[in-house]
């Protein structure tokens, strides 16, 4: 019985297609002018797999303080200075459109990201359109890169050409594919803990999310070096059906690294543990390389489930009933 009615594996596949082309449609999109001295902050408004880019932004950018906003309201920090990427891959997401209304009411400079619906009504010749036809969490590469690269274009963060070109050469399918399945394996009937330093803190998000979403199951995430003063602890009872995925990245400050082999080492009595290294010369291809490989795993793990792994039937029944 084939449980991937919809193909998912076709867009894993070609993942890296995906980022070849949001790189395109992000250099050529027109920009809004910008006085770079007089942006006090960036924010990215966003609800779910929309809201991915902003987590993921924040890695890039250490001049200006990111927010990321996953609501309806924005914060009284958010004015004519700040930079605001309103992102909503169908373009109908009701708090974006929120957060979008009252972003124009106080003059910020707003870039729209979105498919279609009503955003991209909205800006019309001002909205970064990216293709449609994708669940907003395979869609990551269209939510997120053109974020990366209209603050490179604004010489908010370096410049990020060279990165993006190594990030789509290091993605190879089969590989990634492979090892996604092998840890899957490890997961199945057990529940995720994904673990890694505080710079790749929306990469466990993500993977995360990418579980609940494609395996439909649990799953968790925290961060180095904060879960060693509360979480860390939470292991003495129950936890055989637990299972940690390490994500450890080359560039960890030399105290993230100890922590995590010391934390390695106090907890393989008491749950499964697997470290997932990063891969890559950039910071960009080593968190995109990582959740292409996380995204095969929750893949393969719907498969294993018997489940099909594109629907997210809980969802929209949430949001039917809300429009009632």
């Amino acid at each position: 019985m084939t449980y991937d009615k919809e193909n998912m594996l076709d867009k894993l596949n070609n993942f890296r297609k995906q980022i070849e082309e949001a790189f395109k449609i992000a250099k050529k999109a027109k920009l809004p002018k910008i006085k770079k001295n007089k942006i006090s902050n960036i924010v990215v408004c966003g609800m779910g797999g929309s809201s991915a880019g902003g987590l993921l932004i924040k890695s890039f950018v250490k001049k200006i303080p990111v927010f990321v906003i996953r609501n309806y309201e924005l914060p009284k920090y958010v004015n004519k200075n700040s930079l605001v990427f309103t992102v909503s891959y169908s373009g109908n997401t009701e708090e974006t459109l929120s957060a979008y209304k009252e972003a124009k009411k106080r003059k910020a400079t707003v870039i729209a990201v979105s498919s279609n619906g009503k955003l991209a009504e909205k800006e019309k010749k001002k909205c970064i359109l990216i293709p449609s036809g994708y669940q907003p969490r395979i869609a990551l590469a269209y939510t997120f890169i053109p974020i990366l690269v209209v603050l490179s274009r604004y010489r908010l963060i370096a410049n990020q050409d060279n990165a993006l070109r190594e990030t789509i050469r290091g993605l190879v399918p089969k590989t990634n594919s492979k090892e996604g399945f092998m840890l899957a394996k490890k997961l199945l009937n057990k529940t995720p803990i994904f673990y890694a330093s505080d710079n790749l803190h929306g990469v466990v998000y993500i993977c995360k999310t990418l579980t609940n979403e494609n395996a439909k199951q649990p799953a968790f995430y925290h961060v180095f070096p904060e879960m060693n003063h509360n979480e860390i602890n939470g292991f003495k009872k129950n936890a055989k059906k637990l299972y940690i995925v390490m994500i450890r990245d080359k560039k960890d400050h030399i105290r993230i690294k100890k922590r995590m082999e010391i934390v390695g080492k106090l907890l393989k009595e008491s749950v499964g543990i697997s470290e997932l290294p990063t891969k890559g010369k950039s910071l960009l291809a080593r968190m995109l390389h990582t959740l292409h490989i996380i995204m095969y795993t929750s893949y393969y793990l719907a498969l294993m489930n018997k489940i099909d792994p594109t629907p997210v039937p809980i969802i929209q029944e949430l949001k039917a009933k809300l429009k009632k």
